[in-house]
């Protein structure tokens, strides 16, 4: 063997070797990717699935809260305050499915689903209310598409009571 054929054969060695990495990494890079989805997806239904669950944990708590949405006015003081800090609560976490979102890590058949839910509390009288005392609390992208629908988009308006 001379140096020449040595060179050469090990060059197509290295050369093999980056493009096998390469391909691995692509494997990787892909699952890697597919769990991120999973994960974020995993998250936005747990915060969600949470706020659901604080507003019904008894019969008080979700009574303010249905008041507050349909009628705040018709709230105490401290109840009204109470019905902010859950409503406060379940804007941020639409905020989040939102960003994720339009970041590519939610696709649109699960984020479909919740604008609808999003849309829905958005154009209730006592999302409103809570919205013009804190809107500028939120991501300006977030008060721009909310601020741009109309209760008029919603599917279910009519037979929704929650």
């Amino acid at each position: 063997m001379n140096l020449d054929f040595l060179q050469v054969f090990s060059g197509l060695i290295a050369a093999i070797s980056v493009a096998l990495t390469v391909i691995y990494l692509a494997v990787q890079i892909k699952r890697n990717t597919k769990a991120t989805y999973s994960q974020t997806y995993q998250f936005a239904t747990q915060a969600l699935a949470e706020m659901a669950a604080t507003v019904g944990r008894d019969k008080d708590t979700a009574r303010i809260f249905a008041i507050g949405m349909a009628s705040p006015e018709k709230l105490e003081e401290s109840e009204y305050y109470q019905f902010a800090y859950l409503g406060i609560s379940l804007i941020r976490r639409y905020e989040n499915v939102f960003f994720q979102y339009k970041s590519g890590m939610i696709d649109d058949d699960f984020w479909d689903g919740h604008r609808e839910n999003l849309l829905w509390f958005y154009h209730q009288p006592g999302f409103q209310k809570l919205w013009e005392e804190r809107r500028l609390g939120f991501s300006k992208i977030l008060r721009e598409f909310l601020e741009s629908t109309s209760s008029e988009e919603l599917k279910t308006s009519n037979v929704r009571r929650v």
